[in-house]
């Protein structure tokens, strides 16, 4: 399927109307690099943003370190590197209350896979006795609900937030095998305004046929129109877009299935995929 991104502001706001209950309402959640590519014969170092927000790429709130009371997470990101191996180098991932910030080295020659290393999040949602709607971050098993709720379900969320950065030139990246993720023949560092783009959408490592996604364009804050479009994948999981803008893309999807675990009413899997489109 192809798609061109609207330039109008009147396009472009119909169709973020027809958006708004299936993408517009929910924070988005992305990484930020301060580069894509980068050239050099000395190691390089990216940073890497991430934050979780109701305005693309303006950060509003971070991910809190599993311990309590610290002030960086070692575990939050993960950077497999053109080797297909994790950096040997350990991330960082600093707390700034709006936002988490990390250094990742790039010492190899190639594409790096950065993403975030989240475990699938349980959540169960309820109505209590009174009428009134809840959520709490557990299975029903471990759920300490109020007496005489009703109509709980509990849903297991997948995630996959990533970006790409490339240092002296591309190479193929290294697929995270799990989840949602994009992949060629397009290679996602070598994004130019007014140029035909292929992807492929996989879910677990296979096509994800027929999953509609959002394209969204940064920068917002400065125009009167979100510009986000939507697209639905071929029976191979293919879409093509072409990017009108220079600019930073998030790619958003999500793909419900039937659970296979007890207790478990629906999976949820997401994607959040941050791309930079160059000038032509």
């Amino acid at each position: 399927m192809k798609l061109k991104l609207l330039k109008t502001a009147l396009i472009g706001a119909v169709t973020f109307t027809a958006l708004a209950s299936s993408y517009a309402q929910a924070h988005a959640r992305w990484l930020m690099p301060s580069h894509t590519s980068l050239s050099g014969e000395k190691t390089h170092y990216v940073m890497i943003d991430a934050s979780i927000s109701n305005e693309l790429f303006s950060p509003d709130k971070a991910y809190r370190p599993n311990e309590q009371g610290a002030e960086y997470d070692d575990n939050l990101l993960i950077a497999l590197a053109p080797n297909g191996k994790p950096v040997e180098e350990k991330i960082r991932a600093y707390y700034l209350k709006r936002k988490n910030s990390a250094a990742v080295s790039l010492s190899q020659d190639g594409t790096y896979h950065i993403a975030m290393q989240q475990k699938p999040l349980l959540m169960t949602f309820y109505k209590d006795k009174d009428g009134n709607r809840g959520r709490v971050f557990t299975g029903k098993k471990d759920a300490d609900l109020p007496a005489g709720a009703t109509e709980v379900r509990t849903i297991k969320s997948i995630a996959t937030v990533d970006t790409f950065v490339s240092r002296n030139g591309t190479s193929k990246p290294t697929l995270l095998g799990q989840g949602l993720e994009i992949s060629g023949p397009t290679h996602p560092n070598d994004l130019f305004a007014g140029e035909e783009a292929k992807f492929q959408l996989l879910m677990d490592g296979k096509p994800a046929a027929n999953v509609e996604l959002a394209i969204v364009r940064g920068s917002a804050r400065y125009r009167n129109a979100r510009d986000e479009v939507k697209l639905t994948t071929d029976s191979e999981g293919f879409f093509t877009v072409t990017f009108e803008h220079a600019d930073i893309y998030l790619i958003e999807a999500s793909v419900d299935q039937k659970p296979t675990e007890a207790d478990i009413d629906n999976v949820r899997y997401s994607l959040f995929t941050t791309l930079e489109v160059a000038p032509e």
